[in-house]
């Protein structure tokens, strides 16, 4: 008997540490059932104009190819919204419909968001780009209080993303901590190596922002959250936009649910709050569109600042890095949005979270911002080139109608 226990604790230990380390693999492959057949769902809205009908058709289009509960989406110009339409579940279950007023996952589109933060910031010399982390974060290791504001910003730092690590929780990317702090946020990467020497590579990571919301908090002497509120979120009327936290009311929030394999399931809890500046907004594709209108047309900074933000960075080498990346924002060209081929600039930043996926797209040349938001996660390929390519077709539409 004893022989027997002696051999069965080590077992049960081990098992248990083994569910504990392996559990969002475990949980994440139980639970599945049969996707729903989605196409009979309608439009919220059917727009009655000849543009905003194509516009309509499309959405439709795209949502039965994309199998995700629910798609919505909003086109923004003259600084106003133009067009805007949802279909589909924010909650299968219980079979509530998504609205205007539902709110996604943006994940790393919440870089565009903080990097108008940073602006402001910018704008009114409480930081420079240049400005190294040591003035503003005391509590930063040696490695890091080296770096600037705009290395961070422009991934170029050197600090590791998130993922699978050396360290606690082992599965980064299904955090369920809540961080108290952006100071408890740092410590996860405080202590590690750079990738490699800052400025002379690129390496995407929303470490950066964690870091960088530290050095905006030191600079605004406001704590992260209430300064993005304060400064962004409230003069823009983006009254729908706000963390991705617990114990609050999520009412218009959506459910995110992972698709795969012709089956659904709610996706793993998360908490974002290691990483709110770099992915842990919760927004719509309205709220989306008021930022990207107060952009364009300078309603929240000026002209010179909002150049700093998109300006790709150049590494020491002099090229510019390999995303065209700028301060928050993907800065490039793209030949399928007019009829005749000529090259159309593009700023833009996607982003993709547990179980939700999004997309912010701004054509300063035709002041025209589209923004598009759905509760699944962007799993395979086919998903992927699908909904990305679905603001540039939206955008395609009102450029060649010249409306």
């Amino acid at each position: 008997m004893k022989k027997i226990i002696k051999i069965s604790v080590p077992i049960i230990v081990i098992l248990v540490l083994s569910f504990f380390l392996f559990e969002p693999i475990i949980i994440h492959n139980f639970g599945k059932e049969k996707l729903e057949d989605f196409r009979h769902l309608q439009l919220n809205t059917n727009h009655s104009e000849q543009i905003k009908k194509q516009a309509d058709s499309l959405l439709l289009s795209e949502f039965n190819k994309l199998k995700t509960p629910a798609l919505s989406a909003s086109i923004g110009k003259n600084n106003t919204i133009i067009w805007s339409n949802t279909i589909g579940y924010a909650d299968v279950d219980n079979q509530i419909l998504a609205d205007s007023l539902t709110t996604f996952r943006i994940g790393s589109t919440s870089k565009a968001l903080t990097s108008i933060g940073l602006g402001v910031l910018i704008q009114n010399k409480k930081l420079k780009t240049h400005s190294l982390v040591k003035d503003f974060v005391p509590y930063a290791s040696p490695i890091l209080s080296e770096l600037t504001v705009q290395q961070l910003a422009s991934h170029t730092s050197g600090i590791r993303n998130y993922g699978t690590c050396y360290c606690f929780p082992i599965w980064e990317y299904y955090n369920t901590h809540e961080y108290e702090s952006i100071e408890e946020s740092i410590s996860v990467f405080n202590d590690d190596e750079l990738l490699f020497e800052p400025s002379t590579n690129f390496s995407y990571s929303s470490y950066n922002y964690t870091l960088l919301s530290a050095m905006m908090e030191e600079a605004s002497e406001k704590k992260f959250l209430p300064f993005m509120q304060e400064k962004v979120f409230r003069p823009l009327s983006m009254n729908q936009t706000k963390a991705d936290r617990k114990n609050q009311n999520m009412d218009n929030t959506a459910k995110f649910y992972e698709v795969e394999n012709g089956e659904i399931k709610e996706s793993y809890e998360v908490n974002n709050s290691v990483k709110w500046a770099g992915g842990g907004f919760l927004s719509t594709p309205n709220d989306l569109i008021k930022l990207g209108n107060a952009v364009l047309n300078y309603g929240i900074l000026d002209s010179l600042t909002t150049a700093k933000l998109f300006e790709p960075v150049k590494l020491n080498s002099g090229e510019i890095n390999s995303q065209n990346y700028g301060m928050g924002w993907r800065n490039d060209t793209d030949k399928n949005i007019r009829i005749d081929g000529r090259d159309v600039n593009i700023i833009h930043h996607g982003g993709v979270a547990m179980g939700s996926t999004a997309m912010l797209i701004l054509l300063p040349e035709y002041d025209l911002t589209v923004a598009v938001t759905m509760n699944r996660n962007a799993s395979t390929k086919e998903t992927k080139n699908v909904f990305f390519s679905l603001p540039h077709k939206l955008a395609s539409l009102f450029v060649n109608s010249n409306k």
